[in-house]
């Protein structure tokens, strides 16, 4: 027992010892990170905690205008691949009522035709065959007028597709600029001390 409270001091003295060798490393170690990064000596590294998060700010702000014009262009791109789309469904209604038209003359023409056949007049000629041309004429210019409304529409559907493109091109230079310009004001309000 005597032993132990003989050794008793040498052990502390070490321990304590030991203690202060790591106490000092790690506060040396914190020194230099603090001195990196500029908590202490700011006057010899020229970095202070505000400048590293208005620097950070700054990278956020030059991210997040790039972001949002790549954001609004593709959106914009997703516009114009829907008004493309919208063309060929365009044509096949055309299609669709032009088939009807002709149907409508065919329609009209037979009914026509029974009617005067059933009155006993000659189709070949007079009322009966003015009566034809005329809805023969009537038809054509309903086809006409169709086909001219669909390439109107197809037309009409291919400029919004373009302006879309425009307008997502703009887009995408816009949030290239803001970036641009937000990293300029960051760096020269950084040059200027914050």
């Amino acid at each position: 027992m005597t032993i132990l409270f003989d050794a008793l001091p040498a052990l502390l003295a070490a321990g304590t010892a030991a203690a202060g060798t790591a106490g000092t490393a790690v506060t040396t170690g914190l020194g230099a990170a603090q001195g990196l990064l500029g908590f202490t000596g700011a006057a010899k590294t020229g970095l202070s905690l505000a400048a590293i998060l208005q620097g950070t700010a700054t990278v956020l702000g030059v991210v997040s205008s790039i972001g949002a014009g790549k954001a609004e262009a593709d959106m914009l791109e997703a516009q114009a691949i829907d008004a493309e789309r919208e063309k060929p469904i365009e044509t096949l209604q055309g299609i669709n009522r032009r088939t009807s038209i002709r149907r409508q003359f065919a329609d009209a023409v037979g009914a026509q035709d029974v009617a005067y056949a059933a009155s006993g007049v000659d189709l070949s000629f007079g009322t009966a065959r003015a009566a034809r041309s005329d809805a023969a004429r009537e038809s054509d210019l309903a086809l006409a007028t169709d086909i001219g409304t669909e390439q109107t529409r197809i037309s009409r559907l291919s400029e919004r597709a373009a302006s879309y493109r425009r307008s997502a091109k703009r887009a995408r230079q816009s949030g290239v600029l803001n970036a641009v310009l937000g990293g300029v004001n960051g760096a020269l309000s950084f040059a200027d001390g914050g």
